[in-house]
């Protein structure tokens, strides 16, 4: 089994390095160190307001997908990983609670965690007044297509919250988010606010998937939410893509991505409790498809362009466009995630103005595309054909009192917008 050990510690002070750990060290101000690559210091600045909780929940959420992407899996797909971090709130970090942490990173990750925590020198937080504004709302915006709807809902409803996204080191990731708050700049008064943070290891990953992302992410928007004084962070989501049930049997545990399960919104509420953090996650599409989560919002009339700006927004998971002649940055088409999206455009009638790699490239490349999906597209028709699997829901991990019914109802209206495409 393939191992890592990793230590995050402020890159300034009296910690040393660890035997046999590699060093994540987080500089004092938002600035590269040899190690770690971040817009927030050590402190969080220039985020205000910041608890000492919320600290370290960055702190520990960050570290874990600085060790997942520098470890890569070996020959079996999990792995032992281990995280030590320095804490500012020590007293907090109970047994229990890094038991909870490690669970949390195991469900994401499939791979088995052991987390503990060491005391941080004192570290000066920024005023810790901040820019109290309650009651408005904290929002994911990532670049993806869902973020975007659900920008465009909070947006249409007269909310005006704050957008928060991760940085993402993929050109192809940048661009999406730059011409999403782009349009939505140019298309709502006042004018949204947007902060993109930057946090990752400075070496190069060594591990393609990040399942860890999603904790990682949710840290920053946690503590946004508390430096702005909101109770809230809305995680857009349609609910099909969230329970993300195995298309096929050989594909359960942590081969299918559980980034916004409602079990892992479970268990980051039970962690936000035990650190006394005061914010809750929300998806208001929890209980919605894709294509239902596009019908809503068309049934607002957004503002003039949205379905040009829902065209550069990403969805693929794959991204290798470059190797059948079209650029990188495009969403391929025909990988699970592509064809959930281009059934979405069907299932609400809106027109897709996306430019995919399957459409821009020549038959050749096309075809070597077709071979290249063919796991993506045979597993698609596998699970429209088969119509959603009860048992594979009844076996599923659930919070408690999930409505499973409600569940197996919303699995088949996502595969029924899957029937929709005509696949090659």
């Amino acid at each position: 089994m393939t191992s890592g050990a990793f230590f995050v510690r402020p890159e300034n002070g009296t910690l040393p390095a660890l035997d046999g750990f590699t060093t994540l060290a987080w500089p004092a101000e938002g600035r590269p160190s040899t190690t770690v690559i971040s817009d927030l210091g050590w402190n969080l600045a220039p985020l205000q307001g910041i608890t000492l909780q919320a600290a370290d929940l960055v702190h520990l959420a960050a570290g874990a997908y600085m060790a997942d992407r520098s470890t890569a899996r070996g020959v079996r797909f999990s792995r032992d990983l281990q995280l030590k971090v320095a804490v500012l709130a020590p007293e907090v970090w109970s047994d229990e609670v890094l038991r909870a942490v490690a669970e949390l990173l195991g469900w994401l990750t499939g791979d088995v965690w052991d987390v503990s925590v060491t005391p941080a020198p004192d570290t000066s937080l920024p005023d810790p007044a901040g820019t109290r504004e309650p009651g408005r709302p904290v929002s994911l915006l990532s670049g993806g297509l869902d973020s975007f709807l659900g920008a465009i809902d909070l947006l249409q409803s007269g909310q005006s919250p704050l957008f928060v996204a991760h940085k993402d080191t993929a050109t192809s990731v940048r661009h999406a988010q730059a011409a999403v708050s782009g349009w939505l700049e140019r298309s709502f008064a006042p004018v949204p606010s947007y902060s993109r943070f930057a946090l990752s290891q400075a070496s190069p990953s060594a591990e393609r998937s990040s399942r860890s992302r999603s904790l990682m992410f949710f840290s920053l928007g946690i503590a946004t939410a508390v430096s702005s004084g909101a109770t809230t962070l809305v995680v857009p989501e349609n609910g099909y893509t969230s329970i993300n049930l195995p298309l096929r049997p050989n594909r359960g545990g942590a081969l299918s991505t559980r980034s916004t399960h409602p079990q892992t919104f479970h268990y980051v509420a039970q962690l936000l409790d035990a650190l006394a953090i005061k914010v809750t996650l929300a998806n208001p599409f929890e209980w919605m498809t894709k294509g239902e989560m596009m019908n809503r919002v068309a049934a607002t009339s957004p503002p003039q362009g949205w379905t040009d700006a829902a065209a550069l927004t990403l969805s693929c998971s794959k991204l290798d466009g470059n190797w059948f002649g079209a650029s990188p940055n495009l969403n391929c088409g025909l990988c699970v995630s592509c064809l959930v999206r281009r059934a979405t455009f069907l299932k609400a009638a809106v027109p897709d103005k996306t430019a995919y790699v399957f459409e821009v490239v020549g038959e050749q490349q096309l075809q070597a595309l077709i071979n290249a999906r063919r796991g993506d597209i045979e597993a698609v028709k596998y699970a429209v054909d088969a119509g959603v699997d009860p048992s594979a829901i009844d076996a599923g991990t659930w919070p408690p009192g999930y409505d499973l019914d409600q569940a197996e109802a919303l699995v088949q209206r996502g595969l029924d917008e899957l029937a929709l495409l005509a696949l090659p």
